[in-house]
Protein backbone atom coordinates (compact mmCIF):
# COMPACT_ATOMS: atom_id res chain seq x y z
CA UNK A 1 0.00 0.00 0.00
CA UNK A 2 1.49 3.66 -0.90
CA UNK A 3 1.63 5.59 1.90
CA UNK A 4 2.72 9.32 1.99
CA UNK A 5 5.26 10.59 4.34
CA UNK A 6 3.97 13.99 5.72
CA UNK A 7 5.96 16.50 7.77
CA UNK A 8 2.97 18.56 9.13
CA UNK A 9 -0.60 19.56 7.93
CA UNK A 10 -2.03 23.32 8.16
CA UNK A 11 -5.91 22.36 8.26
CA UNK A 12 -6.62 26.11 6.47
CA UNK A 13 -4.28 28.21 4.50
CA UNK A 14 -5.41 31.35 2.38
CA UNK A 15 -1.41 31.76 0.94
CA UNK A 16 -0.86 28.11 -0.80
CA UNK A 17 -2.86 29.28 -3.74
CA UNK A 18 -6.61 30.58 -4.27
CA UNK A 19 -9.09 30.48 -1.27
CA UNK A 20 -8.87 28.35 2.21
CA UNK A 21 -6.93 25.14 1.45
CA UNK A 22 -5.59 22.07 3.67
CA UNK A 23 -1.84 22.16 3.42
CA UNK A 24 0.22 19.07 3.01
CA UNK A 25 3.69 19.55 3.57
CA UNK A 26 5.75 16.47 2.38
CA UNK A 27 8.60 15.34 3.59
CA UNK A 28 11.75 15.09 1.09
CA UNK A 29 13.21 16.63 -1.74
CA UNK A 30 15.08 16.22 -4.67
CA UNK A 31 17.26 19.71 -4.05
CA UNK A 32 18.59 21.01 -1.46
CA UNK A 33 18.47 25.08 -2.36
CA UNK A 34 20.34 27.12 0.03
CA UNK A 35 17.91 29.73 1.11
CA UNK A 36 14.99 26.78 1.66
CA UNK A 37 13.04 28.17 5.07
CA UNK A 38 11.35 24.53 4.75
CA UNK A 39 14.91 22.93 5.08
CA UNK A 40 13.72 20.09 7.80
CA UNK A 41 11.85 19.00 4.97
CA UNK A 42 14.69 18.06 2.73
CA UNK A 43 15.71 14.58 3.91
CA UNK A 44 14.15 11.92 2.79
CA UNK A 45 13.11 10.72 6.52
CA UNK A 46 13.33 12.62 9.58
CA UNK A 47 12.14 12.27 13.46
CA UNK A 48 8.84 12.73 13.88
CA UNK A 49 7.62 12.17 10.67
CA UNK A 50 4.19 10.14 9.92
CA UNK A 51 3.45 8.06 6.99
CA UNK A 52 -0.49 8.41 5.42
CA UNK A 53 -2.43 6.35 3.49
CA UNK A 54 -4.95 7.86 1.23
CA UNK A 55 -7.68 7.31 2.89
CA UNK A 56 -6.07 8.51 6.54
CA UNK A 57 -5.92 11.69 4.53
CA UNK A 58 -9.11 11.99 2.59
CA UNK A 59 -10.52 11.16 6.26
CA UNK A 60 -8.96 14.02 7.80
CA UNK A 61 -9.59 16.36 4.48
CA UNK A 62 -13.17 15.66 4.99
CA UNK A 63 -13.04 16.88 8.66
CA UNK A 64 -11.96 20.34 7.14
CA UNK A 65 -15.35 20.36 4.52
CA UNK A 66 -16.88 22.40 4.42
CA UNK A 67 -14.38 25.16 4.99
CA UNK A 68 -11.99 24.28 2.42
CA UNK A 69 -12.02 25.23 -1.03
CA UNK A 70 -9.21 22.14 -1.74
CA UNK A 71 -5.51 21.19 -1.11
CA UNK A 72 -2.43 21.82 -1.61
CA UNK A 73 0.54 19.40 -1.49
CA UNK A 74 4.38 21.33 -0.96
CA UNK A 75 7.24 20.47 0.59
CA UNK A 76 9.89 19.46 -0.08
CA UNK A 77 8.80 18.57 -3.06
CA UNK A 78 5.02 16.65 -4.28
CA UNK A 79 6.20 15.64 -7.19
CA UNK A 80 8.28 13.16 -5.90
CA UNK A 81 5.32 11.07 -4.59
CA UNK A 82 3.17 11.10 -8.21
CA UNK A 83 2.35 7.63 -7.70
CA UNK A 84 0.15 8.75 -4.45
CA UNK A 85 -0.96 11.98 -5.38
CA UNK A 86 -2.57 11.04 -8.71
CA UNK A 87 -4.49 8.43 -6.32
CA UNK A 88 -5.51 11.05 -3.42
CA UNK A 89 -5.67 13.68 -6.04
CA UNK A 90 -8.56 11.42 -8.29
CA UNK A 91 -10.21 10.82 -4.81
CA UNK A 92 -10.59 14.70 -3.48
CA UNK A 93 -12.10 15.48 -6.69
CA UNK A 94 -15.11 13.63 -5.83
CA UNK A 95 -15.70 15.78 -3.19
CA UNK A 96 -15.38 18.32 -5.07
CA UNK A 97 -12.48 20.30 -4.08
CA UNK A 98 -9.52 21.18 -5.83
CA UNK A 99 -6.04 20.30 -5.84
CA UNK A 100 -2.76 22.14 -6.41
CA UNK A 101 0.77 21.24 -6.19
CA UNK A 102 3.55 23.42 -5.02
CA UNK A 103 7.05 22.84 -6.57
CA UNK A 104 10.37 23.64 -7.76
CA UNK A 105 10.21 22.24 -11.38
CA UNK A 106 12.59 19.68 -10.84
CA UNK A 107 10.99 16.84 -12.49
CA UNK A 108 10.58 14.53 -15.31
CA UNK A 109 7.41 15.44 -17.03
CA UNK A 110 7.00 11.93 -18.62
CA UNK A 111 7.10 10.21 -15.36
CA UNK A 112 4.36 12.75 -13.64
CA UNK A 113 1.54 13.24 -16.73
CA UNK A 114 -0.93 11.07 -14.28
CA UNK A 115 0.00 13.92 -11.44
CA UNK A 116 -0.39 16.66 -13.94
CA UNK A 117 -3.66 15.33 -15.56
CA UNK A 118 -5.29 15.01 -11.89
CA UNK A 119 -3.62 18.61 -10.36
CA UNK A 120 -5.81 21.39 -10.75
CA UNK A 121 -3.06 24.13 -10.70
CA UNK A 122 0.80 24.60 -9.88
CA UNK A 123 1.90 27.16 -8.07
CA UNK A 124 5.85 26.86 -9.79
CA UNK A 125 8.73 27.90 -8.06
CA UNK A 126 11.81 28.93 -10.71
CA UNK A 127 15.17 28.69 -8.77
CA UNK A 128 17.18 30.30 -11.67
CA UNK A 129 19.03 29.15 -14.58
CA UNK A 130 22.22 28.08 -15.59
CA UNK A 131 25.44 26.73 -13.93
CA UNK A 132 24.32 28.66 -10.56
CA UNK A 133 21.60 26.21 -9.64
CA UNK A 134 24.26 23.66 -9.07
CA UNK A 135 25.49 25.36 -5.96
CA UNK A 136 22.60 27.13 -5.16
CA UNK A 137 19.90 24.01 -5.18
CA UNK A 138 21.73 20.64 -5.97
CA UNK A 139 24.95 21.22 -3.49
CA UNK A 140 25.14 17.78 -1.46
CA UNK A 141 22.71 16.39 -3.86
CA UNK A 142 24.96 16.42 -6.82
CA UNK A 143 27.99 15.30 -5.02
CA UNK A 144 26.67 12.56 -3.18
CA UNK A 145 25.12 11.39 -6.57
CA UNK A 146 21.76 11.17 -4.93
CA UNK A 147 19.74 8.61 -6.93
CA UNK A 148 17.01 11.61 -6.85
CA UNK A 149 19.20 13.83 -8.90
CA UNK A 150 20.50 11.42 -11.89
CA UNK A 151 20.93 13.70 -14.93
CA UNK A 152 20.80 16.14 -13.35
CA UNK A 153 23.70 18.48 -14.36
CA UNK A 154 22.49 17.76 -18.11
CA UNK A 155 18.34 18.10 -17.50
CA UNK A 156 18.60 21.39 -15.78
CA UNK A 157 21.57 22.81 -15.79
CA UNK A 158 22.28 22.36 -19.70
CA UNK A 159 18.73 21.71 -20.98
CA UNK A 160 16.63 23.35 -18.90
CA UNK A 161 13.97 21.15 -18.49
CA UNK A 162 12.48 23.14 -15.62
CA UNK A 163 11.94 25.86 -17.76
CA UNK A 164 10.41 23.09 -20.34
CA UNK A 165 8.43 21.68 -17.86
CA UNK A 166 6.67 25.64 -16.90
CA UNK A 167 6.09 25.89 -20.70
CA UNK A 168 4.17 22.84 -21.29
CA UNK A 169 2.40 23.97 -17.87
CA UNK A 170 1.47 26.98 -19.16
CA UNK A 171 -0.22 25.75 -22.53
CA UNK A 172 -2.23 23.53 -20.47
CA UNK A 173 -3.52 26.18 -17.93
CA UNK A 174 -2.12 24.60 -15.22
CA UNK A 175 -0.15 27.24 -13.56
CA UNK A 176 -1.34 29.60 -10.85
CA UNK A 177 1.34 31.59 -9.88
CA UNK A 178 5.40 31.66 -10.86
CA UNK A 179 7.64 32.60 -8.26
CA UNK A 180 11.27 33.81 -7.97
CA UNK A 181 13.54 34.37 -4.96
CA UNK A 182 15.83 37.04 -5.92
CA UNK A 183 19.36 36.13 -4.69
CA UNK A 184 22.75 37.88 -6.13
CA UNK A 185 25.50 36.61 -7.41
CA UNK A 186 24.29 32.43 -8.13
CA UNK A 187 22.34 33.76 -10.91
CA UNK A 188 21.73 36.03 -13.87
CA UNK A 189 18.70 38.12 -12.29
CA UNK A 190 18.02 40.19 -15.59
CA UNK A 191 18.39 36.99 -17.57
CA UNK A 192 16.07 35.05 -15.27
CA UNK A 193 13.35 37.58 -15.50
CA UNK A 194 13.75 37.60 -19.61
CA UNK A 195 13.17 33.98 -19.62
CA UNK A 196 9.97 34.28 -17.71
CA UNK A 197 8.58 37.25 -19.48
CA UNK A 198 9.34 35.23 -22.50
CA UNK A 199 7.36 32.05 -20.83
CA UNK A 200 4.43 34.53 -20.02
CA UNK A 201 3.87 36.55 -22.77
CA UNK A 202 0.59 34.62 -23.71
CA UNK A 203 -0.46 35.02 -20.22
CA UNK A 204 -0.94 38.41 -18.67
CA UNK A 205 -3.45 36.81 -15.83
CA UNK A 206 -0.74 35.05 -14.43
CA UNK A 207 1.10 36.57 -11.98
CA UNK A 208 5.05 36.82 -11.13
CA UNK A 209 5.79 36.84 -6.92
CA UNK A 210 8.74 38.25 -6.55
CA UNK A 211 10.52 37.61 -3.34
CA UNK A 212 13.52 39.16 -1.62
CA UNK A 213 15.57 36.46 -0.16
CA UNK A 214 16.54 36.94 3.29
CA UNK A 215 18.16 34.90 5.99
CA UNK A 216 16.21 35.09 8.91
CA UNK A 217 15.10 31.97 10.77
CA UNK A 218 17.63 30.15 8.16
CA UNK A 219 20.24 27.46 10.11
CA UNK A 220 23.66 29.16 11.19
CA UNK A 221 25.19 26.92 8.23
CA UNK A 222 23.16 27.96 5.46
CA UNK A 223 24.00 31.86 6.67
CA UNK A 224 27.15 31.90 5.98
CA UNK A 225 26.96 29.75 2.76
CA UNK A 226 24.73 33.06 1.94
CA UNK A 227 26.88 35.84 2.92
CA UNK A 228 26.94 39.21 0.21
CA UNK A 229 23.61 36.93 -1.34
CA UNK A 230 21.05 39.25 0.19
CA UNK A 231 20.00 41.91 -2.61
CA UNK A 232 19.58 45.55 -1.11
CA UNK A 233 16.05 47.08 -1.29
CA UNK A 234 16.91 48.93 -3.77
CA UNK A 235 18.13 46.31 -5.89
CA UNK A 236 15.22 44.11 -5.75
CA UNK A 237 13.15 47.19 -6.42
CA UNK A 238 15.39 47.68 -9.60
CA UNK A 239 14.46 44.11 -10.77
CA UNK A 240 10.85 44.47 -9.95
CA UNK A 241 10.71 47.59 -12.16
CA UNK A 242 12.75 45.43 -14.79
CA UNK A 243 10.26 42.68 -14.41
CA UNK A 244 7.77 44.93 -15.72
CA UNK A 245 9.46 46.60 -18.85
CA UNK A 246 9.90 42.90 -19.80
CA UNK A 247 5.96 42.87 -20.47
CA UNK A 248 5.50 40.93 -17.56
CA UNK A 249 1.81 42.49 -16.32
CA UNK A 250 1.22 41.41 -13.04
CA UNK A 251 4.78 41.54 -10.66
CA UNK A 252 3.67 40.83 -6.99
CA UNK A 253 6.82 41.60 -4.57
CA UNK A 254 7.63 40.83 -1.25
CA UNK A 255 10.55 42.70 0.06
Amino acid sequence: MLTLPVHRIIPFSNVEGIGNRTSIFVQGCNANCLYCHNSETIPMTAEGIRNYTVQELLDLIKGNMPFIRGITVSGGEATIYHEFLTELFRDVHKLGLTCYVDTNGFFDRQKIQSLIAETDKFLYDVKGIGEGLKRLCFTDVLLNNDHRAKGFQQRFIETEEHMLNLEHLLTEGRIEELRLVHIKGLYDEKAVVRRIAESLSAYSEIPLKLIRMHVRGLPKERIQFLKGTVPKVSEFDALAKYAKSMGIAKVLTIG
